[in-house]
């Protein structure tokens, strides 16, 4: 085992002798220390992540310059040698960092090491700025999010306290099965639960999403809209640039993901921030009822009376109440997209971490931002900004294809 910078060999003519004269040269320089090294950090009880490659050269060179005699494993494994590399560690770990103070070196005999070691790289910060993203907060926002698009957008939650206000008054005709009883229990309950304003101040507080109005010392999130406008543009700048050099989604393009991680970046530090105090209870309260009120929209009863003839499913239930209710139905394929693909897109965002990033989580990401996009600007969405993704027929399903049940 050789510590310390990577040799490169070259296999161009007489490139190859002197690269492996070079490691043969650095491994008898330092002997056996770093197969020392190893035995003594698996007993030393120290985090073995914080022996980097950069420690263990710097405790190779400090035992090489104090003329350590270390030569037996056995010896090794006792801890005989483990005051020796306690030193050379904390040595190594002040000298890489730059807190080896050239004062305090000059207070040793002969100056110390007051002119060596330090590699002069600086603190990053990197380990504190990862600790500073909350991965639940990222995704308790995301199942907000889903919520409001589906709950909201998509109306399902006026539509079933338009279904079940009309049960109660006898407009609807269903007094058999066991929707019966889930619908009285949803109008008893119904004073206990968020009402429309309630449940909007949590989308304007965590998303900035929706008109209500909020309390006064409620922080609404503003930067949110921006930031997560500038991620899909990137994305579909990526996109159009890749597109237009490979397939988009190979390891081997040559577009950089740079600007999309970054985008990615500042929605995890945004979102940590504002999903926080009582947003994640009241994700839980809110998502709960929107499951309660799509199984009393999918119950057999409820899809036989306002299903239709031809297909019976959640959706067209949801179609024809709107219709009946509100004179209209909402585009459902194009909200449906805004909440399951919006939620992919909060997932990625939570699990984001530079240097881990899968080929295959990446291109299902893009896809979930590309229909995100066609189907936010279907939807009435401002999004004029966002060039190099263009509308095509065959990117929306119709709304058989949605006769299934299905995310639900």
């Amino acid at each position: 085992m050789i510590t310390g910078k990577p040799i490169k060999v070259s296999l161009t003519p007489g490139g190859l002798e002197p690269a492996v004269l070079k490691i043969i040269d650095q491994l008898n320089d330092q002997m056996q220390l770093p197969v020392f090294i190893d035995i003594y950090i698996e007993h030393s009880g120290i985090d073995p992540t914080r022996f980097t490659d950069a420690v263990r050269e710097a405790m190779v060179e400090y035992l090489l310059q104090r003329g350590a005699q270390i030569d037996s494993i056995e010896a090794a494994e006792r801890g005989d040698y483990d005051e020796l590399f306690a030193l050379a560690y904390e040595n190594a770990v002040a000298r890489k960092a730059g807190r080896d103070d050239p004062i305090d070196a000059a207070r040793q005999p002969g100056g110390g090491l007051a002119g060596a070691g330090w590699d002069f790289s600086v603190d990053l910060f990197e380990e504190i700025e990862q600790q500073g993203v909350v991965r639940d907060n990222i995704l308790a926002a995301g199942a907000i999010d889903y919520i409001f698009e589906l709950g909201e957008h998509m109306g399902v939650f006026k539509l079933v306290d338009a279904l079940v206000l009309n049960w109660a008054a006898g407009s609807i005709d269903v007094v058999e099965g066991d929707v019966v009883s889930r619908m009285y229990r949803y109008w008893k309950l119904r004073d206990e639960r968020p009402s429309a304003e309630e449940r909007g101040m949590v989308y304007r507080r965590v998303l900035n999403k929706g008109e209500t109005d909020v309390l006064e010392r409620m922080v609404v999130n503003e930067g949110f809209a921006n930031l997560w406008h500038n991620l899909m543009a990137e994305v579909a700048d990526y996109i159009d640039k890749t597109e237009k050099v490979t397939n988009g989604t190979t390891e081997a393009s040559p577009v950089s993901r740079s600007r999309i991680y970054q985008a990615v970046r500042d929605l995890q530090y945004n979102l940590t921030e504002y999903c926080t105090g009582m947003a994640h209870i009241q994700a839980r309260e809110l998502y709960a009822q929107l499951q309660e009120c799509v199984d009393l929209l999918r119950d057999p009863e409820i899809l036989a009376y306002f299903g239709g003839n031809r297909r019976k499913s959640l959706w067209t239930a949801i179609e024809q109440l709107s219709k009946q209710e509100f004179g209209g139905s909402p585009n459902i394929a194009a909200l449906r997209s805004l909440a399951v693909d919006g939620n992919t897109i909060f997932r990625f965002v939570a699990d984001f971490a530079d240097g881990s990033v899968r080929q295959e989580d990446f291109n299902r990401f893009l896809q979930a931002a590309e229909a995100y996009i066609l189907n936010y600007s279907t939807v009435g969405g401002d999004m004029e900004s966002i060039s190099g993704l263009e509308e095509d027929e065959d990117t929306f399903d119709t709304e058989d294809d949605f006769a299934e049940e299905d995310e639900f």
